[in-house]
């Protein structure tokens, strides 16, 4: 199983939007390397999963665990966000994503999900998941640890009640005999905004448990 850590916390005009400059820096650390695990740090950070699916050569559905649907519509045009990178790809006709499953989104939040008939599916926090058809599609994951509880997970953002042993169920659940491409992780709390010690700790036992699950399947 491929690791790749990634932190652009010091690479000027990256966090939480990223400017052409940045874009291609982070590109080009990159360098296709979409299969694997992938840490992000922060979820100021988590349009890194775009530019990762950017390199997916087949069509592909897109798994994601995350609290905040990111699909705000953008602010600034042209320029990637944290808030916004999952609505570039899906208005981005180059883009091979077919389908997004988003799961553990706030209920107060899905109006952001409009607009995208067909092409998405959305579990809001606390509500049911049930399986879904088969599409005959790889998968690429995604997973914003502020979808998780704060006794699973610590982040910068507002968090949801996600909890790990539900989260396996619904992952074996979404991913049964599906062929999974990548996975990429987000939502630590820096030292520098606050975090502590048992943060990182908790943090770091949460991304083993979900790389556990998934050890077997990931290349």
């Amino acid at each position: 199983m491929q690791e790749l850590i990634l932190d652009f916390s010091g690479l000027e005009g990256s966090r939480r939007y990223c400017d052409p400059d940045a874009e291609r820096h982070i590109r080009e650390v990159i360098d296709g390397r979409y299969r694997g695990v992938h840490h992000l740090g922060s979820g100021d950070y988590h349009y890194i999963t775009k530019l990762f699916c950017d390199c997916i050569p087949e069509p592909f559905d897109l798994l994601l665990f995350d609290h905040h649907p990111d699909m705000q519509k953008p602010v600034f045009e042209g320029v990637l966000s944290c808030g916004a990178w999952l609505r570039d790809m899906l208005e981005d006709p180059s883009c091979r994503l077919r389908h997004a499953v988003l799961v553990g989104i706030a209920p107060e939040l899905l109006s952001e999900t409009e607009g995208f008939p067909g092409r998405i599916t959305v579990f809001p926090e606390g509500g049911t998941v049930t399986p879904l058809p088969a599409s005959g599609l790889p998968l690429y994951i995604s997973v914003d640890k502020d979808v998780f509880c704060t006794c699973s997970a610590r982040t910068n953002w507002d968090q949801g009640s996600l909890d790990l042993p539900l989260f396996a169920k619904i992952l074996d659940m979404l991913t049964a005999g599906r062929e999974i491409l990548g996975l990429d992780l987000c939502g630590s709390l820096p030292y520098s905004e606050g975090g502590t010690a048992d943060d990182a700790a908790i943090n770091r036992r949460s991304d083993e448990f979900i790389m556990e699950l998934l050890r077997e399947r990931l290349p």
